[in-house]
């Protein structure tokens, strides 16, 4: 039976959501796509003007503005950890946070990791550069660094992207199932966390 217009249009999307995920914006072509669903490049052009305007279906202005959200407010979650109020609802909160990402794993890799020649390319940077405004607001940076302004905002950007340097690599992982995902990059972030959150002074 002939598939419905609308189904092949979200195939071509699912199709390549994964391709981006898999080889980022710019090394991922319409013809990637069309191969990969046995289908012409024209076919392809018949649901989407051009390769813009698929990845703005699959990468929504909503999706980034959510996992963007996602992330800073899993930040916040931790400086409040750190700071020991109720530890067990803001695990559970962590942990909440950490598997929105893990469920929309392919999107969040494309916006932190393979969006190059998209607008979105400069993603990442405004999320740390939002994190660390977080993290001024509570003082949560080791006395040692100094009282330089500029050498503690270098220090926060450089451990911030070690943090997403390593889930990312979580994310990527082969899992058998998407819960051993989770397990996995849950498993990475508390101990990152815990690394350098163990040398921050308590107040």
């Amino acid at each position: 039976m002939q598939l419905k217009k609308k189904d092949v249009q979200m195939a071509i999307q699912e199709t390549a959501l994964e391709l981006f995920y898999q080889k980022g914006y710019f090394k991922t072509k319409m013809s990637d796509i069309a191969k990969e669903m046995d289908m012409s490049v024209g076919n392809i052009y018949t649901y989407f003007k051009n390769k813009d305007e698929l990845f703005d279906t699959v990468i929504t202005t909503d999706t980034v503005d959510y996992i963007e959200e996602t992330i800073v407010n899993l930040a916040r979650t931790c400086n409040e950890y750190h700071l020991e109020k109720d530890t067990v609802s803001i695990n559970d909160a962590i942990e909440k946070y950490l598997r929105v990402i893990v469920n929309n794993y392919r999107e969040v890799v494309i916006i932190l990791d393979k969006s190059e020649g998209m607008v979105y390319e400069k993603k990442r940077c405004s999320i740390i550069e939002k994190i660390i405004e977080v993290k001024c607001s509570t003082g949560l940076t080791p006395s040692y660094i100094g009282s330089s302004f500029e050498v503690r905002g270098k220090f926060d950007k450089i451990i911030i992207n070690g943090i997403f340097d390593v889930i990312l690599m979580g994310l990527k992982e082969d899992a058998a199932t998407s819960e051993e995902r989770y397990e996995l990059c849950l498993a990475l972030f508390k101990f990152q966390i815990g690394k350098n959150y163990d040398s921050y002074p308590k107040e």
